[in-house]
């Protein structure tokens, strides 16, 4: 069809004066309108983050951040791989008794740049380790990734030293891969949660833990861990108080040992169904009660048990 010169100008016109699709931008430097006014959450493209994986959206994700926090509204990534040069902090404090809501449509936190650890960390600031801040309903909603390439843990929840108690979480799913082969390379640390649901697949090449349990009580975890490199561990639990968790439907691998459990105040832990294929697959050296209902080794299990202290297997 040939299109007159007349024509043309017209349609052009015509197109322009079309609004874009939800999250399109004609001009591909604003979001639209739509996007900005009139919702319930803080959207970060509002922000200008871009979500390309070239440009630096560190400032955009933390304005956007400061801005759910000051609203009291969930913050929105869409899909996009937002790539950012330093920690994501999430400190919800200020919402430490209603709760923070960050809802993640596939979006990537590309984080490989960042040479210290971690990409994401999770806080609620406030307390001390003799007196915890209580905080509440932390929840990550929908799919959210983690990349990052540094030698430590790549997303992390709670302090290190156990100042901030995180009560009822709710990560719907979490995927962190850490690109590292560092001895300190590690995947998701949870470091003082409680009565929490955790879906959680964290890979790392390093040689700390894929997940790493510092003290996390009375919870729900799922979802798979590995860290490949030399000291390895898919599940650690170690040094605070673990106990009353029951782990089900959770894939422990790639590792060369899937299960340590180190901490004398471990207790009361159940692993559901566990799939383990790791050359060692359990390395309890420390612990009671923890108990291991129908567990399945893979082919390349060559030692089941290297310690088994306070484990008991049902069947």
């Amino acid at each position: 069809m040939v299109i007159s010169d007349r024509i043309l100008p017209a349609l052009v016109a015509l197109a322009l004066a079309i609004p874009a699709p939800t999250g399109i931008s004609l001009a591909q430097t604003s979001p639209p309108a739509a996007l900005c006014a009139g919702n319930t959450w803080i959207d970060v493209r509002c922000y200008g983050a871009v979500g390309d994986g070239v440009n630096d959206d560190t400032a955009a994700l933390n304005s956007a951040l400061a801005a759910a926090l000051a609203n009291d509204a969930p913050l929105f990534l869409p899909h996009g791989r937002f790539h950012v040069t330093s920690t994501l902090t999430i400190d919800y404090q200020s919402r430490a008794d209603t709760g923070f809501r960050l809802i993640s449509m596939g979006a990537i936190i590309d984080g490989k740049s960042i040479s210290a650890a971690p990409v994401l960390e999770i806080l609620c600031s406030g307390g001390n380790p003799q007196s915890p801040k209580g905080c509440f309903y932390f929840n990550e909603q929908g799919t959210l990734f983690v990349n990052a390439d540094s030698n430590g843990y790549a997303a992390v929840i709670g302090k290190s030293d156990f100042s901030d108690a995180h009560n009822s979480i709710k990560i719907d799913h979490l995927i962190v891969n850490n690109a590292n082969t560092g001895p300190g390379a590690g995947g998701l640390q949870l470091n003082y949660v409680l009565s929490s649901q955790i879906l959680a697949v964290a890979d790392s090449a390093g040689g700390a833990a894929g997940i790493a349990l510092e003290q996390t009580q009375i919870s729900h975890i799922s979802g798979a861990g590995s860290a490949s490199a030399s000291g390895g561990v898919a599940l650690r639990i170690e040094n605070g108080y673990s106990f009353a968790n029951t782990f089900e439907a959770i894939d422990l691998e790639e590792a060369p040992i899937c299960l340590v459990i180190a901490s004398p105040n471990a207790a009361h832990n159940t692993f559901i169904s566990p799939y383990m294929a790791c050359p060692t697959a359990i390395a309890a050296t420390a612990g009671n009660t923890t108990a291991l209902i129908n567990p399945l080794f893979a082919g390349n299990v060559q030692t089941q048990f290297a310690a088994s202290v306070g484990l008991i297997t049902i069947p």
